[in-house]
């Protein structure tokens, strides 16, 4: 990962598994992060970055003070954060607000995203869309491996490509993928990709940068 990164991080604020919030942080990089200063993935992300990467710059946006985040949220900010940066908004449109603002100023953006249809994580993920903001989704789901090696081919394929729309860390459902083509299907990944429209993809790498 380049040294300049800059990376933008939105999460849910209710999550079931910190662990996976981790997991995905350690394969994060950059010398800047731009989180915001809500209870859940923001903050728990903004500690757990200050403690294992300690040099990396990281920015807290708020949507209006930090004095107006709830108490446990002030604290973790005012202990871990490199930056704050408060946008005083106090309208209803003011954490699409934040969110667009962490989006505009990074060079990527990193979803901790259970995709779920809408909210303010599935908006930015959304506006990242929209602006060709690169992305990528660490996915806050318990995968149940049995359950999706069982699923019948066609419903498979659509989850796949789910996956690859929401860019999700290829190396969280590789595993999976790679045992339900190979060994079930019993197709090589060259025909997998094929029969789901990205003919010349030999491998899943190259399918996730189609």
């Amino acid at each position: 990962m380049p040294d300049d990164e800059i990376i933008a991080i939105t999460g849910h604020r209710y999550y079931p598994d910190r662990a996976a919030l981790y997991r995905g942080l350690d394969g994060l990089r950059a010398r800047q992060y731009y989180l915001g200063g809500a209870r859940g993935v923001d903050t728990d992300a903004l500690e757990y970055l200050s403690r294992t990467q300690p040099k990396s710059i990281r920015t807290v946006v708020v949507p209006n003070r930090v004095i107006d985040q709830p108490l446990y949220s002030q604290t973790i900010i005012n202990k871990n954060a490199s930056n704050i940066i408060e946008l005083k908004n106090y309208g209803p449109d003011r954490y699409m607000i934040r969110n667009r603002y962490m989006v505009d100023h990074s060079t990527k953006v990193n979803a901790f995203y259970d995709f779920r249809g809408s909210g303010g994580t599935f908006n930015t993920i959304e506006y990242s869309k929209r602006i060709n903001k690169p992305f990528t989704v660490t996915p806050m789901v318990d995968y149940n491996y049995k359950k999706l090696t069982e699923m019948p081919v066609p419903e498979f394929e659509s989850w796949v490509k789910k996956m690859k729309q929401f860019k999700v860390n290829l190396s969280a459902i590789k595993g999976i993928i790679v045992s339900k083509v190979i060994h079930i299907m019993q197709v090589s990944m060259s025909d997998f990709c094929t029969g789901i429209g990205y003919a010349g993809c030999n491998t899943l790498e190259e399918l996730w940068l189609r």
